[in-house]
């Protein structure tokens, strides 16, 4: 059951409620969601974004996403530094268990937090359900068929797009006719970032997508391009290889980690690495197939059984 909105709902119910605002959710991730899941009687509550509390009794299971707050606070706005540095550490020490997206995140809960490790459980991301976009309905759609490279995030600073449009001068003198696409939302930064993403030739933002549309994105591209400096996993680079589209990755850690075996490049945070990496892998592309059977073994199957497990344990 999932304690949403004050009351108890089915996963399905859960996911079509309505998502509650900044100050909304912390009402209901630290009062509401606590008394609703008292009605399970010690059931483990398992928060899986950060922050909440369990109700008395119950054993807590908490998940750590990335702790880019602690290791490079400079990457965020004053007010939301503050927040995440007060809350978040706070619900991690008191959790029972605390699941991280992949050892290097572990690793650095245990280091900025001052986790025991005993108490920490690496759980990968899962791809998801994608693997269903269409190529030429892609390419159709952001460039009128024309070839394109994209990158997929929130706009912010760990994520290094201000590098990539850098690099992106080179990659297009080498590449004429090629689209740079950035799809995602953006979060904070530099306004000069925005400006230039708006009006860089041959770069085309197009804010955040539906998951039918960000499918066919990554089905229909060259390349994911996702330079990120600071990650907990990185999804993007999974969702790509569900569609068979090779990736070339920053220097994030993390990334290094879950992507070794696959990634068509790594590359530095320099535009001019950045640049490299991308017309290196232009030339070089991975197979399709072994992209995505990289990607189906990160399934949901596979994440809800070690979290199922986890549940059992916490469960005694």
């Amino acid at each position: 059951m999932v304690a949403a909105g004050g009351r108890l709902a089915g996963l399905r119910e859960a996911l079509s409620l309505p998502r509650a605002g900044s100050s909304g959710k912390v009402v209901d991730e630290m009062i509401l969601a606590p008394i609703a899941a008292s009605r399970m009687k010690g059931a483990p509550v398992h928060m899986p974004a950060f922050t909440g509390c369990a109700p008395p009794g119950a054993a807590s299971l908490l998940t750590l996403h990335d702790l880019a707050f602690l290791a490079h606070p400079g990457w965020f706005p004053p007010l939301r530094r503050l927040y995440y540095r007060l809350v978040f550490p706070r619900s991690a020490r008191s959790a029972d268990i605390v699941m991280a997206d992949s050892a290097f995140t572990a690793s650095e809960a245990a280091r900025l937090m001052g986790l025991d490790p005993a108490k920490l459980r690496v759980v990968p991301l899962s791809s998801g359900s994608g693997g269903s976009g269409d190529a030429g309905r892609g390419r159709r759609k952001l460039t009128g068929g024309g070839p394109y490279i994209l990158s997929v995030s929130t706009i912010e600073p760990r994520k290094n797009i201000p590098a990539l449009l850098d690099a992106w001068k080179g990659i297009a003198a080498a590449r004429p006719g090629m689209t740079l696409v950035v799809a995602g939302r953006w979060g904070w930064g530099p306004a000069e970032t925005r400006r230039r993403l708006c009006s860089m030739p041959g770069v085309l933002w197009t804010g955040p997508l539906g998951d039918s549309d960000l499918a066919d994105a990554y089905a229909g591209a060259e390349l994911l391009v996702y330079p990120s400096l600071y990650e907990g996993f990185g999804l993007p680079p999974l969702e790509a290889a569900l569609e068979g589209t090779p990736s070339v990755l920053g220097p994030a850690d993390a990334l290094r980690e879950v992507y070794h075996d696959v990634a068509a490049a790594f590359c530095g945070g320099s535009p001019g690495s950045i640049r490299d990496a991308v017309l290196d892998a232009l030339e070089s592309r991975r197979e399709p197939s072994a992209l995505r059977d990289f990607a189906r073994g990160l399934s949901d199957r596979a994440m809800a059984g070690r979290v199922a497990g986890i549940y059992r344990e916490a469960g005694g």
